[in-house]
C-alpha cells in the first residue's frame, strides 16, 4: 500500500472515529437530571429538598430525564400524555380518566427503581403538575397504598390537607419537618408569620416554603373556600 494511501485511510477511519464519538456524547447529552430538562422548571433548593413546576405545553415532546429520588406531585391541571422509556418504544397516550386538580401522586418507586424517560403531550391543554423532591438516601420504599383518598406518608413524604373559608384565616400551623404549602386552585392567598404577610400566592402552583418549627397561619383573600396541599419533607 502506498503511503498516501495508508495515510488516507487512516484519515478516514480517524473522522469515522471522532464521529461515533461525537454521536455517542450526543446521545449522552440528550439525558438530563429531572431539574435540568426545560420543561421541569427547578424554582427552590433547600438541603435535599427541591421544588419543580412542570409544564410540557400540548405537542411539545420534554428531553430524556432521569427519574432517581422520591417525589410528590401535586396535580395542577392533567393532559393526556404519551411516554417512552430510553430505548423504549412510545407507550399509547389513552383514553384514561383524568386527575383532578389538587390529587397528589407518590412516586417513590424512583429510589428502587430509577429510569430515564420523554414524555409527550397529545393533548390541546397543557400538563401541569409541582413535583416536590426528596433525594435522601433511603432503601425501597414499601408498596403504596392505593386508595386514592389516602394521604401519603412514607419515608420521605407526609402529606396534609387545609380547607380555609373564603376571606378566613386557618389556624396556626407548624410541624416537625420542613413543609411545603401548594395552591393549587384558582384565587388569591398568603401567609402570616411573626406578624408579617409573606408568601402571595394568587395562581394555581403557586408555593412557600417554611422550615421546621415554624408556626404561621394561611390566608384565603379569594371569595370562595380554598384547599391548600401542605407536604413535609422529612429529615
Amino acid at each position: 500500500m502506498s503511503s498516501s494511501k495508508f495515510l488516507r485511510n487512516s484519515f478516514i477511519l480517524f473522522v469515522a472515529s471522532l464521529s461515533s464519538a461525537a454521536i455517542a456524547a450526543s446521545d449522552e447529552a440528550a439525558r438530563f437530571e429531572m431539574w435540568e430538562e426545560p420543561s421541569h422548571q427547578l424554582v427552590f433548593v433547600d438541603g435535599p429538598a427541591r421544588v419543580l413546576d412542570v409544564r410540557i405545553a400540548p405537542g411539545v415532546t420534554s428531553d430524556f430525564h432521569k427519574h432517581r429520588f422520591a417525589t410528590i406531585y401535586v396535580v395542577i391541571q392533567d393532559a393526556l400524555v404519551a411516554n417512552q422509556f430510553w430505548e423504549d418504544e412510545w407507550s399509547a397516550s389513552g383514553p384514561r380518566d383524568f386527575r383532578d386538580s389538587g390529587v397528589t401522586v407518590d412516586n417513590a418507586n424512583y429510589v428502587e427503581s430509577p429510569y430515564y424517560h420523554r414524555v409527550r403531550n397529545e393533548d390541546e391543554k397543557t400538563f401541569h403538575v409541582v413535583a416536590v423532591i426528596n433525594e435522601r438516601a433511603l432503601g425501597a420504599a414499601p408498596p403504596a397504598d392505593s386508595a386514592d383518598d389516602k394521604a401519603i406518608d412514607n419515608q420521605w413524604f407526609r402529606e396534609h390537607r387545609l380547607w380555609v373559608a373564603p376571606d378566613a384565616t386557618s389556624e396556626s400551623q407548624t410541624f416537625s419537618n420542613d413543609v411545603v404549602v401548594v395552591q393549587y386552585g384558582a384565587g388569591s392567598s398568603h401567609i402570616l408569620e411573626n406578624g408579617i404577610s409573606h408568601g402571595f400566592k394568587g395562581a394555581p402552583a403557586a408555593f412557600s416554603w417554611h422550615p421546621v418549627g415554624s408556626e404561621f397561619r394561611i390566608a384565603n383573600r379569594s371569595g370562595q373556600e380554598m384547599e391548600f396541599v401542605l407536604i413535609e419533607v422529612k429529615d
